[in-house]
């Protein structure tokens, strides 16, 4: 077997010539810029290695990040260490590419037939990793899995890691701090001054009425039987036109004015369900998302426990009647400590909590386990590829196993065909939410269908 193995080793030295040279000395003043700590472990890029096994089917996953002379492995699974000599590195052929690089059995390639992490006794035998691109030509590292065995990697697992390690450069470059600040260009100065436009927009907007809800139904799968209504904020113009929170997103960021509208929402979302349980209407609940900023209590305002709590009881409306919906980003900000804290008071007093937009962001198997939490709904995106897409129906098929063995329900959102619906019923999924049972409406076009 030893000489089948070498002779195969010299069958492969006819390999393509090596791309043209990186800007050695560009990328390295990038990646000191970022002011990444290269050895502390980061929950977000644990989280994204995590997803990245799980869509690869592999036992080996890492985030490197390459110096002049070692490679680092930002986070990790399945390998020990810290690093290695940037020679014995992989991803020193995968930042040389904008491409993916994928090796589908080392030992008969002969870049790596002697590598030090191939030739030991339970060596990697396959790798794949897309470099993590900051900007145009300069790859830091990459986000790679690995397999003792040869394998091959299909199209759709090509993709999901592609968005994986968008989703790492995303976080890297927060670690920038001043460097960001001294490349203000033309497209930040536009997004600044759109920002402002949208900050204006939204304080129009509160100061006269213009906000309003629209009401998007979800049902019991099996049944097709309506249990409740997610509020989707909208903004009416005066001429009539309605816009979507993309034409005033800016204000959402913004801790004062997100708070005043998140405090807006609650308000007339339970003025709604209280005309509609007066009327004596099954209308099942209306969910609510809210901002990292309504969990902080400021001087002469309430965090948003004791809004929920006190909102609700000066209507005498009953707990069951509104939901709280959560998102990643609520979930990593600055807050978290105490929105657990809040998070689990309100399941106390008989709030449903639920984890909204799961799989999109960066740290959703983390918070899994450290935040309370009823529901998981499933972002739509995965809903609308798993139907063509075995990697993304397995990630679905995941989430649901996880949630309903952890006791908590599941609702798919942006379930839009039948054939999404039968899927998501064939894998256990409980509830759904999309244009297949019904378009987010006003109050007055749901009146003939309540």
């Amino acid at each position: 077997m030893r000489q089948r193995v070498h002779r195969e080793v010299i069958l492969a030295t006819k390999v393509k010539p090596m791309e043209p040279a990186l800007d050695e000395s560009a990328r390295l003043k990038r990646l000191s810029e970022l002011s990444i700590d290269l050895i502390s472990p980061d929950p977000v890029l644990d989280a994204l290695v995590d997803a990245a096994c799980l869509a690869a089917g592999t036992p080996v996953g890492l985030i490197t990040l390459l110096d002049s002379e070692r490679q680092w492995f930002k986070s990790k699974r399945g390998i020990e260490g810290e690093g290695s000599a940037r020679e014995d590195a992989f991803c020193h052929y995968t930042i040389r590419s904008s491409k993916p690089f994928v090796v589908p059995d080392a030992v008969r390639d002969v870049r790596f037939a002697e590598n030090p992490f191939v030739t030991k006794s339970d060596g990697i035998r396959f790798y794949a990793g897309v470099p993590l691109e900051i900007e145009p030509g300069l790859r830091l590292g990459s986000l790679c899995v690995l397999d003792r065995v040869p394998r091959r990697l299909g199209a759709d697992v090509r993709g999901l890691l592609d968005r994986l390690a968008r989703c790492a450069v995303e976080r890297l470059l927060q670690f920038e701090d001043r460097y960001l600040l001294s490349r203000i260009d033309t497209g930040r100065l536009d997004r600044a001054k759109a920002d402002k436009a949208a900050l204006a927009l939204a304080e129009e907007a509160l100061a006269n009425g213009l906000f309003m809800l629209h009401y998007q139904p979800k049902v019991a799968l099996d049944t097709g039987r309506r249990i409740g209504f997610e509020a989707l904020l909208r903004l009416r113009r005066p001429d009539g036109s309605v816009f979507g929170p993309t034409a005033f997103s800016a204000a959402l960021e913004d801790p004062i004015v997100s708070r005043r509208i998140g405090n807006h929402v609650l308000q007339t979302a339970i003025v709604q369900a209280r005309v509609w349980e007066a009327a004596g209407l099954d209308f099942g609940h209306i969910a609510i998302n809210v901002s990292s900023s309504q969990f902080s209590a400021l001087p002469g305002s309430p965090c948003l426990v004791d809004e929920v709590l006190g909102a609700t009881r000066s209507a005498g409306l009953s707990p069951r009647r509104i939901q709280i919906e959560v998102t990643e980003g609520v979930m990593l900000s600055e807050q978290d400590g105490d929105i657990g804290t809040q998070l689990e008071a309100l399941r106390a007093a008989g709030f449903i909590v639920a984890f909204d937009d799961f799989g999109t962001g960066f740290a959703s198997l983390v918070h899994l386990k450290q935040f309370a939490y009823d529901q998981i709904k499933i972002d739509g995106s995965f809903v609308r590829a798993m139907t063509h897409s075995s990697a993304d129906r397995a990630i679905v098929k995941a989430i649901i196993d996880m949630a309903n063995a952890l006791g908590k329900r599941v609702v798919a959102e942006g379930v839009e065909t039948i054939s999404e619906r039968v899927a998501l019923q064939e894998l256990g999924c409980q509830y759904g939410q999309g244009f297949l049972f019904g378009r987010p409406a006003s109050v007055s076009e749901l009146r003939f269908f309540l």
